[in-house]
């Protein structure tokens, strides 16, 4: 009964001990730390999600939100995410919102639309992809014939529209 009695103690010590562990890890530094100015965030950034290159796009700060259109690699395909900045006593923090995508690689491209939302909880729809031509449109949930931001360099579209809210 003692043997029985300990192996359970073990067993539920070291099931504790993975819990906090894994806990630990889903709650990166980015979460709690601020930093100086928007570079160094970026820089940041770019250690902890090593396959991001360039920022191509931001819009104003609106609340103290700034969200940034960012271009990441990985091997010859190119992709897009966003992340917002937030800005609070001088300092700027980082959140990355969600996973960025793929839209370019050897297999063909793709264009996406996604929905963001900020830590506020500012909604806004995200609409990326390879331009078919220098003077091209793009349909949102709100307007026809949208005029996308082209990013000449990495050869991307992208367009960032508020979510109207009901």
């Amino acid at each position: 009964m003692k043997k029985v009695y300990s192996a359970l103690l073990a067993s539920l010590l070291s099931a504790s001990i993975l819990t906090a562990c894994s806990a630990t890890n889903v709650h990166s530094k980015k979460d709690v730390e601020f930093y100086s100015s928007e570079d160094e965030a970026f820089e940041n950034a770019k250690k902890e999600s090593t396959g991001i290159q360039d920022i191509i796009g931001e819009s104003k700060y609106v609340d103290n939100e700034k969200i940034v259109i960012y271009t990441i690699k990985e091997k010859s395909n190119v992709g897009v995410g966003t992340a917002t900045l937030t800005q609070k006593d001088q300092k700027i923090r980082w959140y990355f919102n969600g996973n960025p995508a793929i839209i370019k690689q050897s297999k063909g491209n793709t264009d996406i639309t996604s929905e963001i939302t900020t830590p506020k909880g500012v909604k806004y729809d995200f609409y990326a992809g390879t331009p078919t031509k220098s003077n091209m449109t793009i349909e949102t949930r709100t307007d026809t014939e949208v005029v996308p931001h082209i990013d000449k360099e990495y050869n991307i579209y992208y367009y960032l529209s508020p979510v109207p809210r009901n």
